[in-house]
């Protein structure tokens, strides 16, 4: 017991100079990602519903990405998290079915604004929030999706959310629990929307970012809950997972980081299928295919993407689409897949991608070649080309630099920035630690 309050001792006490290097660079990276996956997600339909419910009632001061108006820092959160984790673009990590990047930062960002923090404390409220998730994540274990029906990241988003928020508000450890305590309270996302494309995904992030940071104003004020809300017999381990490893909550604790097992993504779909995606895209720059000339396809895989949830060939909506195996497969054919701007409702419409998606074979069976988790076999214009797929750009066998990632957030940026104004939030993101207010760094993802 206790693990509740030993994990916000840990948020609460731990220091930049704890932080090893690989990890403050790691979250360097990851915080560019979140800015890029926010400034690509924020003209989505789904984030402009919400953005207009938050601005005809919240008034504040706190930035959204890509608007001139500004909220109140708990509609702030959702927006933000809305635009950062519902486009299938923001970063998780996979072996806790958790997204820090859509719950942790949006809850940060917006709690930055209320309050006076400098880059240095900033990075490390973001570092301690991402680990501190995924603990919980790994905790909890795959099974609160894979068995239980739960969207893992829902469940978690609130926890994920108080972590960031308290840190960056400076409350004390007692505080924390308590906002735990409410904020476990809060989690829930069922993976139903995967049947029919809802959109009910792109909200699970953002409202827990949001949830969590009001539990932390809420705690400030008095509000209480409990502090085994994590490990407690009906708290969230036993309640959402029927496999859950407590002892994962705290151990190596400040030596062994798992936020350096986040995986980050390239493309805008499911990231269970990114290696067939990236080995379609490298594919086609070696060999300059005609969608039109491409007779069949087959995907053999024993790994997860083959499961029902990922099969669906006719999707009709753009969340049904980006869970498809195959009909992203269809779109990396067809279309250049690292381009955000390629992944639209209208692209549904797409002859050739619809045909290539309808008519592809999917086989549970493992890849000949024992390196690849994969095996993607086309035929085009008569001639059979067998290609493995084995990782992606973002996978641990291919991490991004910082320069890597700026390349990225230029990419997903240029619809609403400027390159000037992409170069500046860059370098400050690059020299994070020099900042003396990171407020004035959010309040550059505002539109004009």
């Amino acid at each position: 017991m206790n693990e509740t309050r030993a994990l916000a001792r840990f948020v609460s006490e731990t220091r930049y100079a704890d932080l090893p290097p690989e990890a403050i660079e790691a979250v360097r990276i990851y915080i560019l990602d979140d800015f890029a996956s926010g400034f690509a997600g924020a003209r989505t339909p789904w984030a402009a519903m919400v953005a207009s419910l938050v601005q005809a009632d919240s008034k504040g001061a706190c930035s959204l990405f890509g608007r001139d108006w500004t909220s109140s820092a708990a509609g702030a959160a959702l927006v933000n998290g809305v635009a950062i984790g519902g486009f299938e673009t923001d970063h998780p990590y996979t072996a806790g079915s958790c997204h820090p990047s859509g719950a942790v930062f949006p809850a940060a960002m917006a709690a930055a604004e209320l309050t006076r923090i400098d880059g240095r404390e900033f990075l490390t409220a973001v570092a301690l929030g991402y680990e501190a998730l995924c603990r919980v994540g790994a905790a909890a274990t795959r099974a609160v999706e894979d068995e239980r029906g739960f969207h893992g990241p829902g469940t978690n988003a609130p926890l994920g959310g108080a972590f960031g928020a308290g840190r960056v508000l400076g409350v004390s450890a007692e505080t924390l629990v308590n906002a735990l305590g409410i904020a476990g309270s809060h989690g829930g996302g069922l993976l139903e929307f995967f049947r029919e494309g809802a959109m009910t995904k792109r909200l699970h992030l953002g409202r827990g970012a949001q949830l969590g940071l009001e539990s932390v104003l809420l705690a400030q004020r008095g509000f209480t809950g409990p502090s085994t809300v994590i490990e407690g017999e009906h708290g969230f381990l036993n309640a959402y997972s029927p496999a859950a490893r407590p002892e994962l909550l705290l151990d190596g604790l400040g030596h062994r980081w798992l936020l350096l097992d986040v995986t980050l993504k390239s493309y805008p779909c499911h990231i269970s299928f990114h290696a067939v995606i990236d080995a379609i895209h490298r594919f086609r720059q070696e060999h300059p295919v005609e969608p039109g000339g491409i007779e069949s396809v087959t995907i053999r895989s024993a790994a997860r993407m083959i499961e029902a949830r990922f099969s669906a060939r006719e999707p009709t909506t753009l969340m049904g689409a980006q869970y498809s195996l195959p009909w992203s497969t269809a779109l990396a054919l067809c279309e250049d897949a690292t381009d955000p701007a390629t992944w639209t409702e209208e692209a549904l419409a797409n002859e050739r991608v619809n045909r290539i998606a309808a008519a592809m074979r999917l086989l549970r069976e493992a890849p000949a070649a024992p390196e690849a988790v994969a095996e993607i076999r086309l035929v085009v214009a008569g001639r059979e080309h067998v290609v493995n797929a084995t990782g992606w750009k973002g996978a641990p066998s291919d991490p991004y630099t910082f320069g890597d990632m700026a390349q990225k957030f230029r990419r997903y940026a240029s619809n609403l920035l400027t390159p000037a104004r992409s170069d500046e939030i860059v370098q400050r993101v690059r020299n994070l630690e020099a900042e003396p207010d990171v407020a004035s760094l959010i309040r550059m993802i505002r539109a004009g």
